[in-house]
């Protein structure tokens, strides 16, 4: 263990200071960054960075499904969020959407 001690006190060692004061900057600008640009999901006691959902990316994921045959089963979870249309759809069920889509697809 002694050894091992030693060998990483010379690695360092053999490193310029700046190197090391750099990395770490930058290494906290992006924890930084990616936490004000993500949305933290708490389920089941783990904690998952996700992005907001978009109609845009709901549009693409049902667009693919559409082109797999998959109509009748986007209809029918359209109508389970109480719509007719995508664009219908509240807000607030574009995530459960999106991963009810991922399920049939």
């Amino acid at each position: 263990m002694t050894n091992h001690v030693h060998n990483l006190e010379s690695a360092n060692a053999a490193q310029p200071a700046n190197s090391v004061r750099e990395r770490r900057q930058v290494a906290a600008k992006t924890v930084k960054s990616s936490k004000a640009e993500q949305v933290c999901s708490v389920q089941a006691g783990s904690w998952e960075p996700r992005q907001s959902v978009t109609l845009e990316m709901l549009r693409t994921k049902l667009a693919g499904l559409v082109q797999a045959g998959q109509q009748c089963e986007i209809r029918a979870l359209l109508r389970h969020y109480g719509a007719e249309r995508l664009p219908d759809v509240p807000t607030k069920y574009f995530d459960e959407l999106l991963h009810a889509a991922e399920k049939l697809g």
